[in-house]
């Protein structure tokens, strides 16, 4: 490539640069200099692109992440412009952050970060069996001798400055690749449907392979369940906060979380605060030195806004706990912006709502949500432009300054013991001396018509989407093993009833899937859904097919056999990572079941009969009067031939959306 090459795209909605260089092969030997390189652009945190764009707000966001190959590697940086900024001034400011690394214009001690960093990253990886295949896999498939690819820490580690200008100044010259994405209708090609005869599949044939391996002998495993007091150890810090801690068995990586019960359906204003955290500092630090500080620490910090709960969370080096604590209390206790700051966010989120309201996959969920919860939907409860438009600095600063002094509940999973972590909290964690109640958790109901509606948002796309939802029955732990029986005979991924013979058998969904999904609190509702990707002109004989299945599910015992020994082999093989302890018990605890409640499952499981799942079936799937909602262009779809599977209402952007 030795010239700039452009295309460019239109597509309804944000638009978007990208930007490509062309580079080295993984295992040349400027591979490590070239992932240092792009860390330098962007590690979510105290990059160029991360500092010099993102929280000075010159773009909407902006980004950057490497391909590595055999034969070729390729860098790539991507911008979303604000509103009326234009897609070249983008680019521009994406090419200025490399050229300031070709210019050596960077602290050099952002190195030994990034190393630290990947060597975080690393041992994360190591954790998981899965991860220490794919290091492995990977290393096979680059044709790279093993100890070549656990050498790569060490050979990055000895990277310095002029080893980045060197590489920035070989690969990152005249010659690139530059894709626009553009704002505006797009010409839609017409697909006509052909016909397609209905494939009969037959479930119980085998290869003479799998015969042949199911045939082998092997020790049966046997399940591996949590023990409070040995796994974890529950105690209350205070009266008003209650301690989880877990110890790491492996290396000397720390998380730790708070958790608050208080949300956005408590405060709209919660996820606009969260926001503007991103771009704040302290009274000690700007916004820049904090990023970097964090980056130094190597940790990672985030806040996270749900519906009735929020989270903050912070992991990375347990030597660096105590700082990282005291950081984040120094954060939240005195998050320090400007009016400015806050103004320029106000128009990036407008513009961000605008664009929302251009994509299918957006007006999609924002369809399905509003047909489940009406007015309590996410998208119909949140702020309006013009109360945006009105927050005051000093409103979400205060906010964000009071949720830690509601009761909460501390999890940690590291190397320190329970008495040096009540130490280090002692030290660095500073708590009113009474903390304010959380309110009551609300319960959101469902939609639960007489007969079959079907929401319908007409947008000209050549693929129409479907949703499928009802329920009404609240959480009960004695659904969960007949429940997970059911999903693994009815949809079970590819092998699964619902995927054959929508897809595979008769060809009328991209994609589809059905699963029934508990509540998870022990007052939540729980709900069926399924979900699918078909050609518009499909759709009615597609969701004739999908409600079809659910009301008439097809029986074989040869199929409820492969799905008992499927769920009693995850039973069985899964295991759950220190990691994955603490959230494990917090969800068992916030269902009201015992810890653990598997060994009671597992035992259901084994003595469960094909009848069981058809009783579960008759009772809460067949029959039910179903929320269908569907987005896709009208023009297309057999509108009459889609009223036989219930009333059709179409619903508009205003009702979807209350922006």
């Amino acid at each position: 490539i030795k010239k700039v090459e452009r295309v460019e795209v239109t597509f309804p909605g944000e638009e978007y640069v990208l930007l490509a260089f062309r580079t080295a092969a993984r295992t040349h030997k400027d591979a490590e200099a070239l992932s240092v390189l792009d860390m330098i652009l962007d590690n979510s945190t105290a990059g160029l692109i991360n500092l010099n764009i993102n929280q000075q707000q010159r773009a909407r966001s902006a980004g950057s992440y490497p391909w590595k190959h055999n034969d070729y590697g390729a860098q790539y940086l991507w911008g979303i412009p604000k509103q009326d900024q234009d897609l070249a001034e983008v680019e521009a400011l994406l090419l200025d952050q490399i050229e300031r690394i070709k210019n050596g214009q960077f602290d050099e001690s952002i190195i030994p970060a990034i190393v630290t960093d990947f060597k975080k990253s690393y041992k994360q990886r190591l954790e998981g069996n899965g991860p220490r295949v794919s290091l492995m896999r990977d290393s096979y498939l680059a044709f790279e001798k093993w100890e070549h690819t656990v050498g790569t820490l060490d050979r990055m580690a000895k990277l310095r400055k002029k080893d980045i200008v060197k590489v920035a100044k070989k690969y990152f010259k005249d010659g690139y690749v530059a894709g626009y994405r553009r704002d505006g209708q797009i010409d839609i090609p017409s697909i006509d449907k052909p016909p397609i005869d209905k494939i009969d599949i037959d479930p119980s044939r085998q290869s003479a392979f799998f015969s042949d391996v199911m045939a082998l002998d092997f020790e049966e495993i046997e399940p591996n369940y949590v023990v409070p007091g040995k796994d974890y150890t529950e105690l209350a810090y205070r009266s008003d906060v209650s301690l989880y801690h877990a110890q790491n068995p492996l290396n000397d990586l720390f998380s730790f979380s708070i958790s608050i019960d208080v949300g956005s359906l408590t405060d709209s204003r919660l996820p606009i605060a969260r926001e503007l955290l991103d771009k704040a500092g302290t009274p000690r630090l700007s916004a820049e030195a904090l990023k970097q500080k964090w980056y130094a620490l190597g940790t990672d910090f985030s806040l996270s806004i749900g519906d009735q709960r929020t989270t903050l969370s912070i992991s990375g080096l347990d030597e660096n706990f105590a700082a990282s604590l005291a950081l984040l209390g120094e954060l939240m206790r005195q998050p320090t912006t400007d009016a400015a700051t806050l103004d320029e966010l106000k128009n990036i989120i407008l513009t961000k709502r605008a664009d929302a309201q251009k994509d299918p996959r957006t007006i999609h969920q924002a369809l399905y949500r509003y047909h489940r919860l009406g007015d309590q939907s996410y998208y119909r409860r949140v702020l309006s432009n013009e109360e945006v438009t009105t927050l005051e600095l000093a409103e979400l600063t205060d906010l964000l300054r009071g949720l830690l002094d509601y009761e909460q509940t501390l999890s940690y999973t590291g190397t320190l013991s329970v008495e040096e972590l009540k130490s280090a909290l002692d030290a660095q964690y500073t708590l009113p001396e009474a903390l304010t109640a959380t309110p009551q958790r609300q319960v959101l109901a469902n939609n639960q018509p007489a007969e079959t509606q079907i929401y319908f948002f007409d947008k000209e796309t050549a693929q129409a989407q479907v949703r499928i939802e009802f329920g009404g029955i609240s959480y009960s732990a004695y659904l969960e093993p007949p429940a997970e029986l059911f999903n693994d005979y009815f949809y079970g991924g590819m092998a699964g009833i619902v995927f054959q013979e929508i897809r595979e058998a008769r060809a009328l969904a991209y994609s589809v899937g059905a699963l029934y999904i508990h509540g998870s609190e022990k007052n939540d509702y729980n709900l069926m859904i399924g979900a699918m990707g078909t050609q518009a002109d499909k759709t009615p004989e597609a969701v004739g097919a999908l409600v079809g299945l659910m009301d008439d599910m097809p029986v074989s015992q040869e199929r409820f056999a492969a799905a008992q020994a499927s769920v009693l082999n995850k039973y069985r093989t899964e295991r759950l990572g220190f990691r994955q302890v603490l959230g494990s018990v917090r969800s068992w605890e916030r269902k009201g079941v015992p810890i653990d409640p598997r060994p009671w499952r597992f035992e259901q499981i084994q003595n469960a009969q094909l009848e069981q799942v058809l009783e579960f079936h008759r009772e809460h799937i067949a029959g039910k009067p179903k929320l269908i909602s569907i987005t896709g262009d009208k023009n297309k779809i057999d509108m009459e031939a889609l009223g036989q599977h219930g009333k059709i209402i179409e619903v508009g952007i205003d009702e979807v959306f209350a922006f």
